[in-house]
């Protein structure tokens, strides 16, 4: 550019404008400088609208997860002679028995023997011969029971074996086909209790091994039916050693007794 093109720009540039009588170099500096304070004022809000979406999605709670036990009604036939034992057609059964939400474990059983789900257990009972192999639970412990076996066990779940009552279920007496004794908890669905009981029962003592402590065999889910299926001692139970015939002189003295109310209390 030559002198006399610059003195020519400068002169342009310094020539009075309309716009309050102010220089052209005056007025274009204005409008750079009110584009640039536009762009930033665009700029932070996007940038706080962006931030206040984020932090409503990590403050949104999930929606809780309905874990109510799904009522399935099973239509029981009479037990038959072994000989004329046909295996009935097992329906599909979802169990739900995570710690916790983000991480469960669907067990899904089918009558055709597949298997499906993250992990899964599967079934083929033999009634007709009189024998069950035992079912590995997904667990990594115990036994899977079907409600079949333990409805032969206890004979029906019937009031003759019954050997204790409480608030969360009823305790029936049963044996294997294997000659094992076991003792049967069928927990009571009260307001969706059992299913609670049940997985506090399995995640608590499924693993534990106490001499004072009886030993949990397996469970069922089966239906509406939450069963467990512990080792059958017989030693009676709580309402024989308080208020049955023991003797001329109770064991438990009060000591005792209190002992054992304080213990349970801290535990």
């Amino acid at each position: 550019m030559s002198v006399y093109d610059a003195a020519f720009v400068n002169s342009e540039l310094s020539k009075p404008t309309s716009v309050f009588g102010l220089k052209l170099w005056v007025v274009i500096g204005i409008l750079f400088g009110t584009f640039i304070v536009l762009s930033l004022f665009l700029l932070s809000l996007c940038l706080t609208a962006r931030r206040k979406s984020r932090r409503h999605r990590q403050l949104d709670p999930a929606p809780p997860i309905c874990k109510e036990i799904q009522e399935i009604v099973h239509h029981r036939q009479p037990l038959a002679p072994d000989h004329q034992r046909v295996a009935p057609p097992v329906p599909e059964v979802k169990v739900d028995l995570g710690k916790t939400e983000q991480q469960q474990h669907v067990v899904t059983v089918f009558s055709s023997g597949e298997s499906k789900g993250h992990t899964s257990v599967s079934e083929t009972p033999s009634f007709g011969s009189g024998t069950v192999g035992p079912e590995v639970s997904h667990l990594g412990w115990g036994r899977w029971f079907t409600l079949r076996e333990l409805e032969l066990a206890t004979d029906g779940l019937c009031e003759e074996n019954v050997i204790g009552e409480g608030g969360y279920g009823i305790v029936y007496y049963g044996v294997l086909t294997d000659g094992t004794k076991i003792a049967v908890k069928n927990l009571l669905n009260n307001r969706g209790q059992a299913e609670k009981e049940f997985k506090v029962e399995v995640e608590a003592i499924g693993r534990v091994r106490h001499k004072n402590l009886v030993r949990l065999h397996g469970y069922c889910v089966e239906g509406a039916y939450r069963m467990l299926v512990y080792e059958y001692v017989d030693n009676g139970n709580l309402e024989q050693w308080l208020h049955g015939d023991v003797g001329d002189v109770s064991p438990l003295t009060w000591d005792i007794r209190m002992n054992i109310i304080l213990g349970t209390a801290k535990g």
